[in-house]
């Protein structure tokens, strides 16, 4: 599994948060095909948008960062986008970035 990270593109922030509110609902049931159909929807939509991915490692790697630093982080889809500048460096101060897992 990789995660990847997507600077959303201010255009899209509005959309893209709705979608994560449905994703988070979908995780919090159970309902997987609803996981996997948000998922898909958001990679689309963002496509276009600059982003890394992140192997399982390099990603609890950054976690453990960025909770050195404020231990009551967490990691919950969309995220400031001061944080991520560790692994996306062209993340800026009011940008936010989208946190996916993907298939290799």
């Amino acid at each position: 599994m990789k995660i990847r990270l997507t600077i959303v593109s201010a255009d899209l922030l509005a959309e893209v948060s709705r979608e994560v509110e449905m994703l988070r609902a979908a995780v919090n049931a159970g309902d997987m095909d609803g996981v996997d159909a948000v998922t898909t929807k958001l990679l689309a939509m963002t496509a276009r948008c600059r982003s890394v991915d992140l192997s399982e490692k390099e990603w609890r790697d950054f976690l453990e960062g960025v909770r050195g630093g404020d231990p009551a982080f967490e990691s919950a889809y969309l995220l400031p986008g001061e944080v991520c500048t560790p692994v996306l460096p062209t993340a800026a101060h009011g940008d936010f970035v989208l946190e996916l897992p993907i298939d290799d």
